[in-house]
């Protein structure tokens, strides 16, 4: 048993952590401003602003060089200024329209989601039909490295061999 748990302290230890670059492009937006403020990089960040009462939207390109699992956040402020948007995600043809898949969300305030992303495939992140007040909004897209995971299951694979070797005690 000390044997398999030496196994497995080093394996948590020899596996390297290392995310993905992501690409984030600005494509267009209409009714509201639009920047990209950190790019090529794990998490990169962009936003813009709604200068008055009027309907909006917002288009991102996203792409990783490494086939990998990433967080999206929209937030709003004022978080009451938003009245209704719908978000589209999902992988573009080389024209930049949608292929069959694309996932929509209809969203009232801040809202997050994960996705996988594959290694060269270029992704649609946009805000569409959305209206409000004036407001900020900004997204975030972050890649979550697979490796970490291992520590979060490492206590349950541990646990249960400890159950094994509880039950052929027992036995």
């Amino acid at each position: 048993m000390k044997k398999a748990m030496l196994f497995f302290v080093a394996l948590l230890f020899s596996v390297s952590v290392n995310a993905a670059t992501l690409t984030l492009t600005g494509v267009g937006s209409s009714g509201a401003t639009q920047s990209v403020d950190v790019n090529n990089n794990s998490t990169v960040l962009a936003g813009g602003t709604v200068g008055e009462v009027t309907s909006w939207s917002s288009l991102f390109d996203l792409s990783s060089d490494d086939n990998t699992a990433v967080k999206v956040e929209w937030s709003f402020n004022p978080f009451a200024a938003l009245t209704g948007a719908t978000l589209v995600f999902g992988e573009l043809d080389l024209g930049g329209d949608y292929l069959p898949g694309a996932q929509t969300f209809d969203i009232t305030g801040d809202f997050s989601f994960t996705a996988f992303l594959t290694a060269g495939v270029v992704y649609g992140l946009d805000i569409i039909d959305a209206s409000s007040n004036i407001l900020k909004y900004d997204v975030s897209v972050s890649a979550v490295p697979v490796p970490a995971a291992l520590f979060l299951f490492a206590p349950a694979l541990l646990g249960f061999l400890g159950l094994r070797r509880k039950s052929a005690v027992a036995a």
